[in-house]
């Protein structure tokens, strides 16, 4: 049975052909937002000029554990970028004595190398302070508020004994953090394989004889698993395909450092690595894709027609990106689709007096959500195939 509606309604070749363009629409926004942004336009193209070379030899010599060998260097090849400054001033033609070309190209990468070594430096005692405010916050309110009391001590644990020890180029994982298009797209491919999927039974007259069989309940848990399963892969080749567009426009590097060693997120109260930042930020987007599934299949057991299945999942799907703005993070599904925020500061919901991180109170959001619509599609079912 779950053969035969994985057959019938994902292995398609309309289904293939749609993901096929996604996956390549996917890749000219991607392409779009690098183009107006850095130095984008040059290399997409022109090729890799001089100081974006200047610039990857300059990271390559850097790059890796700090140490005072490298700073000291640091220091010699900012004093010489100056003295060069100095002596040439602003030029429009490149010099070759040079890494970008041009000496204030020189002073300004060595300048951002420089403010990257120093955040990783003086990080642990940054991190250090916020768990002594916290704990000294935590006395405070100890025996006069209790959910601000375990707060404080929820975040003194979190920032304890922190340390950045390694410099790396991370503009590929704040990129995935901020992306949210590939999930757009999820949601549409998902309403086209699935919007039909109970639908085109009634439109067709094929629900009768499903109930006269008695195996309404049984067609429905096998359409459910049918669109979990066509929800997991598609999301998860349309993102892998965010972190290969990303790769191969910025590389991956420093996978295994702290989440915490990207500046932005320098608040981030949990103890991630950078690739385990990018895992979680596809299970989060997963947990609610799924929920839009359920919600799609449950549409789908509603309508008597495909058009109409189609039409009322995505103009749900429309309303729930208008809503994302105005509906609390904590009890909205689509807070669940970008990770930026979560990962640059605090949020924690009161929970019965105790301090919850606000992703898993939406996590519980969606999952209530998602019993919800597969009981009540399933009950469906039972009258309708």
């Amino acid at each position: 049975m779950l053969k035969y509606e994985i057959k019938k309604y994902i292995l398609k070749s309309s289904i293939i052909i749609s993901l096929s363009v996604f996956l390549l629409i996917n890749l000219v926004k991607v392409l779009e937002i690098y183009y107006y942004t850095g130095g984008g336009r040059n290399i997409l193209f022109g090729g890799k000029d001089r100081t974006v070379i200047g610039e990857e030899i300059l990271y390559e010599k850097y790059r890796g554990e700090i140490t005072d060998e490298k700073i000291e260097m640091l220091k010699a090849e900012l004093k010489t970028a100056e003295a060069k400054l100095k002596e040439y001033g602003i030029i429009e033609e490149p010099i070759e004595d040079s890494y970008t070309g041009y000496p204030y190209g020189d002073v300004n990468v060595t300048k951002d190398i420089i403010k990257a070594y120093e955040y990783a430096i003086l990080y642990s005692e940054y991190s250090n302070s916020l768990s002594e405010k916290a704990l000294s916050n935590a006395e405070f309110f100890k025996g006069i508020n209790d959910y601000d009391y375990r707060k404080n001590l929820l975040l003194a644990d979190c920032y304890k004994s922190r340390a950045v020890d390694s410099f790396c180029r991370t503009r590929a994982y704040s990129a995935i953090f901020d992306y949210k298009f590939s999930t757009i797209l999820s949601m549409l491919i998902i309403i086209l394989a699935i919007s039909p999927i109970v639908a085109k039974e009634k439109s067709i007259g094929y629900d009768r004889l499903i109930v006269s069989t008695g195996k309404g309940t049984r067609v429905m848990i096998a359409k459910i698993i049918t669109a979990s399963l066509f929800t997991i892969i598609s999301s998860f080749i349309l993102f892998v395909s965010d972190v290969i567009y990303y790769q191969q426009i910025y590389g991956f590097d420093g996978s295994d450092l702290p989440i915490y060693a990207i500046e932005a997120f320098k608040n981030c109260p949990f103890e991630l690595t950078l690739i385990g930042a990018v895992f979680m930020t596809y299970l989060l987007r997963l947990a609610f894709l799924l929920t839009f599934s359920f919600m799609v299949v449950f549409i789908s057991a509603l309508s008597k027609n495909e058009i109409a299945s189609m039409a009322v999942s995505m103009g749900t799907a429309f309303l729930l990106v208008i809503l994302s703005e105005h509906i609390p993070s904590e009890i909205s599904p689509t807070s669940l689709i970008g990770t930026s925020d979560m990962f640059s500061r605090v949020k924690l919901t009161d929970v019965l007096g105790f301090p919850v991180f606000s992703f898993v109170v939406a996590l519980f959001v969606v999952a209530l959500l998602s019993v919800i619509f597969i009981t009540f599609a399933i009950r469906r079912g039972r009258k309708c195939c």
